[in-house]
């Protein structure tokens, strides 16, 4: 057989054999370019390295052309380093068989090759083997599949929101809660979650410049996703591209470099948006980049115009929504743009759902009465029934057959029938939105206010003049304002207290920083937008160091963006912004999830000044300084001109009339989302009972105990060292006879691990070790990709059969060979398949346990091997083609059961977009055929499901 790759050769993909069969199609420079036909996949790989097997068949075994019946092979004759087989069909017809024109579609039995040639290996590498066909079988059957590595709490709104979107073949989602509730969390979930079920391979995240590496050391740290920042210095080094003012002349090297695409030299990429929306050139080639998934955060800040003037930040977010099929979008405010802005995201998620403002803005005025609907149905189905009301407006919403199922059996059809009328009427699956209201276990916020007398000078000019005096000053102005004198002394007597400072002006904030620190000793750091990604973090993680680090952390505005610093016990607003959003989220960085002990919120403030009048309207207003506000940016939208006015003028009776009508104002409105749109949100969001039954199981999928078993064996197997660290904690390191050169994810000096959730989240120096772990979860892989232990012999010495007695342990795992997107593993997750033969074919599986057989079976010695096979080879190929025979019965079932579950989804998904046909007309039936086309190539692809052999043990009785 050839050694070198030749175009049209048939090669397997050790690494990913559910690409299918594949066929050489270029082999030059080092490189070697395959297609996976089966699969529609091609991958390119160094040809020194690359994980491919190449396929030759032996006379007897069977080939396919296609959608032929199998061919016999006869002989196998190589020309030109291909293969043509003489193979000939059960009426004995003869053909030749070029190797190119078989079918992709291919069962793999290493196993049995191995086995028959005599090439097995020891017992406890067989067993390591079956055990990491069983452990991922169950854990992928797991409904907390994806979702149980992250090194997170285990909150039920968050896991809630990742099961959903887990059941859609694409994920399109705007996570908008309320600030403080962790979308970032969510994101992570849902994006480690495709990353482990193979759905998301190329991920892009676009975040604003400040929040970079925070993101990067979130998904780093908790979800063990190692994600690379690209910026235009890392793409110039790649493609060598320079600014025209920077460069006169290209050599033709450079020439060659500026036509590659630097965003194709990495699967996880996070970047920018601000540095992408100022680069024309790098925004068209993110968007001729293939991604499977997209991540935007702080949506909000992208701004969509109806007639076309965008900024370029959302027109870049509207390319690349055209074109990747899963999107992820962050926003805490989702009404801060209006209901336009709320709009323009959501269009751009599921354009089918909402196809125009005008019939949006129609439903939203709809959510009220369906609200009530909702929650008869959710608490007095039978009531339902009987009201001749509420069944014509059921009859005017849903299909006939789904009423009738309800009616049949009111109580078991309510959470269909709310489901139906959430995704087609309400909020759909498109916008998750949970409230602190509705989660709960948040602290109290507590106001602090400071007077002080107002300096002179202080109360004059305009209205940014009165509020924000200081800016107008001189360097010197901290020495004399009563604010700096009074914050000194508030540190000095909280001096065992975490303080963050937050102010609206960067170089406000370098001022009191250093003013403190040199003048006063206080240890503090300062955190503004002119600092580099690296300062700021350094500033951030100063501040966060409990022992040695900052009592005070000062920040511009900045500081309000995406930060948590909720260990902090104070928070001090040295100024108000104008801004009802901006205000909230300087307080969400401590107002957050998981907090213990109340929000002390400070604000010093010069009485009888415009300061004392804007807190004023915070707090008997807008309410802000006792609970969130989601209000508060249609409250000052209205109100706004005046406010100003009167802040500028102190009219204190104006004022103090505007305010009781804005309360009232902002009563009304809450009591008008309470009713409608947050209602609904509030249902489709997090639906208690599901979400605690999916932590409970989560808990049970997690088998800590098994884990550890697993691990042992898996360590001893591959000559890693492990050791007792302390209770629920082990540490692996490189063992001298480690098999493999490097062993996935442990570092040289090795690593120390815990299976305990609660202690990895307060131990950062410990790894949280889950059978997702990628120390785990790629171990698991290497064994799956290769043929580590898939065939053994051994000996039976029991009593109750005859000497020389042969028994044969099979185990199958099933594959399916289609496009990825199509997810069609998901209907095999969980089965395997294992038999028992003895030579008459009699399955003893169900009387003899694999665990028991382990017991008892012994190691046979190597040298022995070889004559031990040879006197029973005859044997047991007759046994391997009764063991085929049954294997093909099973299979029949098993296609039948996958066809069906895939159907009754597809059937669910069908009827759906029907519905949404019949209000929109921009879905047609050229839609509908395109979604019925997939359907059939789903169902086909399963009905060629494979049973691939995995694993052979042979036992001969011996007394």
């Amino acid at each position: 057989m050839s050694e070198i790759f030749i175009p049209g050769q048939r090669w397997i993909s050790n690494a990913e054999p559910d690409l299918g069969l594949g066929i050489i199609l270029e082999a030059e420079n080092r490189r070697v370019l395959i297609a996976f036909p089966a699969s529609e996949e091609e991958r390119t790989y160094a040809a020194a390295s690359a994980p491919l097997s190449r396929v030759q068949y032996q006379a007897g075994d069977a080939i396919r052309i296609a959608d032929h019946p199998p061919l016999t092979v006869i002989e196998a004759i190589e020309q030109q380093g291909c293969f043509i087989y003489l193979a000939e069909d059960e009426h004995g017809n003869r053909q030749p068989v070029p190797e190119q024109v078989l079918s992709a579609h291919i069962s793999l039995s290493s196993a049995k090759d191995k086995l028959l040639a005599g090439q097995v290996e020891h017992q406890r590498r067989y067993q390591l083997r079956i055990a990491t066909l069983e452990q991922s079988q169950r854990h992928a059957a797991a409904g907390s599949h994806g979702v149980m590595g992250p090194r997170v709490q285990l909150l039920p709104h968050q896991f809630y929101i990742a099961k959903q979107a887990a059941q859609h073949e694409q994920v399109r989602l705007l996570l908008a809660d309320e600030v403080g509730l962790g979308k970032t969390i969510e994101a992570g979930l849902i994006v480690h979650q495709r990353v482990l079920q193979d759905r998301a391979k190329r991920i892009l995240i676009l975040v604003p410049e400040t929040l970079v590496n925070q993101w990067l050391v979130e998904m780093l740290r908790r979800f063990n996703l190692q994600f690379s920042i690209f910026d235009e210095e890392r793409c110039g080094e790649i493609d060598g591209y320079r600014d025209e003012a920077d460069s006169l002349f290209y050599d033709e090297e450079e020439e060659k470099l500026k036509e590659r695409n630097p965003f194709e030299e990495a699967q996880l990429i996070l970047a920018s948006m601000d540095w992408l929306s100022g680069h024309p050139r790098r925004a068209e080639q993110l968007c001729q980049t293939q991604w499977d998934m997209l991540v935007v955060d702080e949506a909000h800040n992208l701004h969509w115009q109806a007639d076309g003037s965008s900024d370029a930040g959302y027109q870049l977010l509207e390319q690349l929504c055209n074109v990747v099929p899963s999107v992820l979008m962050l926003t805490a405010t989702p009404e801060n743009a209006g209901i336009e802005g709320h709009f323009a995201r959501l269009r751009l998620l599921d354009p089918q759902r909402y196809p125009s403002l005008e019939a949006f803005q129609k439903e939203q005025a709809g959510y009220a009465e369906l609200s009530q609907l909702i929650d008869r149905l959710q608490t007095q189905p039978e009531d339902v029934i009987a009201s001749s009301a509420d069944m014509a407006q059921l009859k005017a919403l849903l299909d006939a057959a789904s009423l009738a199922q309800f009616a049949d059996n009111p109580a078991h059809h309510a959470p269909q029938l709310i489901d139906a009328l959430l995704d087609r009427f309400g909020t759909g699956r498109s916008l998750f939105r949970n409230t602190r209201a509705s989660i709960g276990g948040f602290p109290a916020r507590k106001l602090n206010p400071h007077p002080l007398p107002l300096p002179t000078g202080y109360g004059e000019g305009s209205l940014e003049e009165q509020l924000y005096p200081e800016r107008a000053q001189t360097p010197d102005w901290v020495n004399d304002d009563p604010r700096i004198n009074w914050l000194e002394k508030f540190l000095l007597s909280n001096i065992d207290s975490k303080v963050l400072l937050i102010c609206g002006n960067a170089d406000i904030a370098r001022d009191i920083e250093l003013f403190l620190r040199l003048r006063r000793g206080i240890a503090s750091s300062v955190f503004y937008e002119d600092m580099s990604l690296l300062e700021r973090d350094r500033a951030a993680a100063y501040f966060a160091d409990p022992e040695e680090g900052a009592q005070l952390l000062v920040c511009s505005e900045i500081g309000s963006e995406g930060r948590n610093f909720q260990f902090a016990e104070h928070l001090v607003l040295f100024d108000l912004p104008l801004n009802p959003d901006l205000l909230e989220q300087r307080i969400g960085r401590l107002d957050r999830i998981g907090r213990r002990g109340e929000v002390q919120i400070h604000t010093p403030y010069f009485e009888q000044s415009a300061q004392e009048s804007l807190l004023a309207w915070y707090r008997d207003a807008l309410k802000i300084f006792s609970e969130p506000c989601t209000i508060g940016s249609a409250i000052m939208a209205q109100y706004k001109t005046i406010l100003c006015d009167a802040l500028t003028q102190q009219r204190p009776q104006e004022l103090s009339g505007l305010i009781a009508e804005a309360s009232k104002t902002a009563e009304s409105l809450r009591e008008q989302l309470s009713a409608g749109r947050n209602r609904l949100l509030e249902l489709n969001s997090c639906r208690r009972p599901q979400a605690d039954h999916l932590l409970s199981q989560l808990q049970q999928d997690e088998r800590p105990e098994q884990l550890r078993e697993y691990l042992e064996l898996l360590c001893d197997q591959f000559g890693v060292d492990i050791e007792e660290h302390s209770e629920n904690a082990i540490i692996l390191r490189p063992g001298e006879q480690m098999l493999t050169e490097a062993f996935p994810h442990l570092p040289e000096e090795g690593m120390t691990g815990t299976f305990d959730r609660e202690r990895a989240l307060s131990r950062e120096d410990m790894h949280f070790l889950t059978w997702e772990h990628p120390l785990v979860h790629d171990s698991i892989a290497m064994i799956h990709s290769g043929d580590f232990g898939a065939a053994a012999v051994s000996t039976l010495p029991v009593k109750g059969l005859p000497a020389g007695t042969l028994l044969l342990e099979a185990y199958y795992s099933p594959t399916v060979q289609a496009p990825v997107e199509m997810q069609l593993q998901r209907f095999l997750a969980g089965t395997s398949q294992r038999f028992l033969i003895d030579k008459k074919a009699k399955d003893l599986s169900a009387a003899v346990s694999h665990d028991r057989l382990n017991q008892l079976c012994q190691n046979v010695k190597r040298k022995l091997v070889p004559a031990l096979m040879r006197q029973v080879r005859e044997e047991l190929g007759s046994m391997v083609q009764q063991l085929d025979g049954l294997v093909e019965i099973k299979l029949g079932e098993w296609r039948k059961q996958a066809g069906e579950a895939f159907m009754a989804q597809r059937n669910s998904e069908r009827l759906r977009l029907v519905s949404l046909a019949e209000r929109n007309p921009d879905i047609g039936q050229a839609e509908l055929a395109a979604f019925d086309q997939a359907s059939q190539k789903g169902q086909q692809a399963l009905e060629q499901m494979q049973l691939n052999l995995y694993g052979l043990r042979l036992a001969i009785v011996s007394q």
